[in-house]
């Protein structure tokens, strides 16, 4: 994992990425429930084996949406040379963990960051 000066130095960034998967996730999870919807329409159409065949791709469309959702927000970040510190950060976690360990663990950072009291102004 990474040390918590590391997470410190590019909290902003990873907020936004795991933001940005959020988002993905949010998009191919409700993609993967129009599939469903698509199966059962073609279904009352009497095309079973087709529904069958549109439900399926649906439902391994819907186990992959974490690992998607983090490939396509990295895909977006690459592009961007600020980022490339943290990108290799992440890199960094994914050698030893699952993608949906990964977000988890950041969003648990993210929310220790969140709920530790900032320092009171003068």
């Amino acid at each position: 994992m990474i040390s918590k000066e590391e997470f410190v130095a590019h909290q902003e960034d990873f907020a936004a990425f795991v933001a940005t998967i959020h988002r993905f996730a949010t998009l191919l999870f409700i993609v993967s429930f129009i599939g469903y919807g698509a199966a059962a329409w073609v279904w009352f159409q009497g095309a079973t084996w087709t529904a069958l065949i549109v439900a399926t791709l649906s439902y391994l469309f819907f186990r992959q949406f974490r690992r998607l959702s983090l490939n396509m927000a990295r895909i977006q970040y690459t592009m961007q040379p600020r980022y490339h510190p943290m990108l290799l950060l992440v890199d960094r976690m994914l050698e030893d963990h699952k993608p949906a360990v990964v977000v988890g663990q950041l969003e648990s950072l993210l929310k220790k960051q969140e709920e530790t009291p900032s320092s009171p102004e003068s």
